[in-house]
This record gives C-alpha cells, sequence and structure tokens, in this order.
C-alpha cells in the first residue's frame, strides 16, 4: 500500500483513513517514528495486551524453565 501526503508548515501529517484502519490506530492511539538509514518508519505502539495468544497453535517445545524449589526464609509466620 503507497500513499503520499503533505507536510503541514507545522510539520504535522494526516495519516491515510486506509493505512489507519489496516494498523488499528484509532484517535488517541500511540504511534512510534523510527529512523532507519534515510527511511521514516511510522507504526502503532501496540500495547502488550494486543499481542496476546499470538503463539497460539505453535509447538514451542518445552521451554518453560525448571522452577527452583520454595526457599525457607526462616519465617515462622508463614508456617502457620
Amino acid at each position: 500500500m503507497i500513499s503520499e501526503a503533505i507536510v503541514s508548515s507545522k510539520g504535522q501529517v494526516t495519516l491515510p483513513v486506509a493505512m489507519r484502519e489496516k494498523l488499528g490506530i484509532k484517535p488517541g492511539s500511540k504511534i512510534r517514528f523510527e529512523l532507519r538509514a534515510h527511511h521514516l518508519v511510522v507504526r502503532p505502539d501496540l500495547p502488550i495486551s494486543a499481542y496476546y495468544g499470538i503463539l497460539k497453535g505453535y509447538d514451542l517445545g518445552d521451554i518453560e524453565p525448571p522452577r527452583e524449589p520454595d526457599r525457607d526464609f526462616g519465617l515462622d509466620w508463614a508456617k502457620s
């Protein structure tokens, strides 16, 4: 998808509607600007909740590290 916009005298640019819709950018959304060589990359700054379930269906094998045994810190109140 390619689109053009004109930069205002204040340095503002309006993101095209089709791109906002495709990226889920709504009023109040945060976006991130990255400069890569001579390219400007604009992308939504997604909340961590947007990544929920992203690995569903993938076989990740046994990647969970072994748990350490509970430690006894000598706290008598914890035993009751």
